[in-house]
């Protein structure tokens, strides 16, 4: 590579990632006396989660445990490290009590997301220039991994953006694509950008003979890929076992000495990999989280509608690439292989199309580069349509600013009780609250609740319907007593509820006139009563 490629490189990076942060600072500007921007604008259940493990690691803890939940049990070490260690760094710096921490959490975030964005872009270069000699077709790689989508936006267009009951996918698998997870999801880009490193060093690997070093540098890769997302080390195993089987049969041999560096590589992940898969077995809260986070593929008609034309550009320079031989065998096995995966019996099904888009957009660059000019920048303008859409959507939010039905906004008097009870209230104390409350309190304080994300919440069906009958008054006296004492599941252990939010989530749930009766149940006394906002302690009698 030139220099001036490595120009491209930089400046295109930065033009991408200062896009990807716009509708960040529209929306820091909309916030006033009412309305407190959160520091997202799509995916704010996540985002919220997110900001409460870099809190976790700022009060000076490494390990991880689930605080969306009330069940008691082990944390555990190496989960979540890309926001406990950023976190926790932070929190030598500021208090855990301080106000100014969550803000300084979220430029944090963001300063990460940026850096591995950009990171993430760089690396997808370096990985189209292994297979692509030529600049040009390079560049346009790289935009089309960056960009690329398929026709979601036809689908909005046309009226029907829940076909078979699930959006456009790359308006919700991060994974198959990369504008989302450079728009939003850092931990995401550095998994990503470890995954094609380890690659990319097994690349160099394949064609030395001193390969040892490279092997051990592809295996700290995937090191630091699972330390970010555990799983992720099954899919490498899969593409470079995909890889093999192709060599194989393209070179009508054994390819012993391909099979021995990735062998040699995967085989030092074999111990992360080991204690990842014994520590959501072993530990039964783990275990109920992997369990009920299920994530299933959409239609098969959503995935095509997604890589059609994109798909069908890498499947017309297939055969050639496949001629080619040696590591662009990779491209073609990869592209083959994740079909299968994205519909095995699993339930992360749909994120096994994880980085699927670059080699797609490699083999989709062979074929555009031998495409009239005319027709290449329409084709690419339809392929990155949906990354433009997507931008607006979030434009658009972020530009209306705090309102009732917007989540990207939270109420100054709910940001202000967070404060007080991060300032009065225990180290993971136990909270009663709404859904919504409970998602963003973690963010803001160091309290646990009982409910608040979906797969972080053990045995979520059954808190759900419990917190809505509490709040919504169907609850009797001894069933109210009985959650607020033991508000977990039976097989696990758990402290009382301590304390009891009351503002407008809340609110939202009385089903009937009476429905705060809980406030004259013995052992409840109110401790807090600004703008709207009541939060009560609750103490055994």
């Amino acid at each position: 590579m030139s220099g001036r490629e490595w120009l491209w490189v930089v400046i295109f990076a930065a033009l991408v990632m200062a896009l990807t942060t716009i509708p960040y600072l529209i929306a820091g500007s909309r916030g006033d006396v009412d309305w407190v921007f959160g520091g997202f604008v799509y995916g704010v259940e996540d985002g919220h989660s997110y900001l409460g493990k870099m809190r976790l690691g700022a009060r000076g803890q490494l390990d991880f445990h689930l605080f969306y939940t009330p069940e008691s049990h082990d944390p555990a070490p190496l989960i979540f490290l890309s926001y406990l260690l950023p976190g926790w760094i932070v929190g030598r710096l500021i208090a855990p009590t301080d106000p100014a921490l969550t803000p300084t959490l979220i430029v944090v975030f963001h300063g990460l997301r940026v850096v591995f964005g950009a990171g993430l872009i760089a690396v997808v270069y370096l990985f189209a220039a292994r297979f692509l000699h030529e600049t040009r077709p390079r560049r346009l790689a790289t935009v089309l991994a960056t960009f690329g989508g398929g026709f979601g936006w036809l689908l909005l267009l046309s009226g029907t953006p829940d076909l078979y009951g699930t959006p456009p996918p790359e308006f919700f698998i991060p994974e198959g694509f990369s504008w989302m997870i450079l728009l939003g999801i850092p931990h995401l880009a550095l998994a990503r950008l470890a995954l094609l490193g380890g690659l990319l060093t097994l690349l160099t690997a394949a064609r030395r003979e001193r390969w040892v070093g490279w092997s051990i540098g592809a295996a700290a890769c995937w090191c630091v890929m699972g330390a970010t997302v555990p799983f992720y080390l099954a899919i490498v195993y899969t593409v470079v076992g995909a890889w093999g089987i192709a060599a194989w049969i393209g070179e009508r041999r054994f390819p012993v000495a391909l099979f021995v560096r990735a062998m040699s590589a995967c085989g030092l992940t074999l111990p992360l990999f080991a204690y990842y898969t014994l520590t959501f077995a072993g530990n039964p809260a783990f275990a109920v989280w992997s369990a009920q986070n299920v994530l299933a593929s959409p239609a098969p008609i959503l995935y095509l509608l997604a890589y059609a034309l994109i798909g069908l550009l890498a499947l017309l320079s297939a055969r050639l690439v496949w001629r080619l031989g040696g590591a662009h065998r990779l491209l073609v096995a990869w592209v083959i292989v994740v079909p299968i995966l994205v519909y095995l019996p699993i339930n992360v099904q749909r994120r096994m199309s994880e980085a699927v888009i670059v080699p797609l957009a490699i083999l989709a660059a062979f074929t555009l580069t031998r495409t009239r000019p005319l027709l290449r920048a329409p084709l690419v303008i339809l392929m990155t349509a949906s990354s433009a859409v997507l931008l607006f959507v979030a434009l658009l939010s972020a530009a209306r600013g705090g309102t009732p039905d917007s989540n990207l906004f939270r109420r100054a008097d709910d940001v202000a009780a967070f404060a007080w009870l991060s300032a009065n209230a225990d180290l993971d104390t136990l909270i009663l609250s709404a859904v919504p409350t409970g998602n963003a309190l973690p963010a803001y304080s160091d309290l646990r609740t009982v409910m608040g994300h979906g797969p972080e919440t053990l045995f979520w069906r059954d808190k759900t319907v419990q917190v809505e009958r509490f709040y919504g008054g169907t609850m009797s006296a001894p069933e109210r007593r009985a959650l607020l004492d033991r508000p977990c599941a039976p097989d696990f252990q758990c402290d009382a509820v301590r304390y009891i939010y009351y503002g407008q989530s809340e609110r939202a749930l009385a089903g009937i006139a009476d429905a705060n009766a809980w406030i004259r149940d013995p052992g409840v006394g109110m401790v807090y009563d600004q703008e709207g906002v009541q939060i009560y302690r609750y103490a055994p009698p």
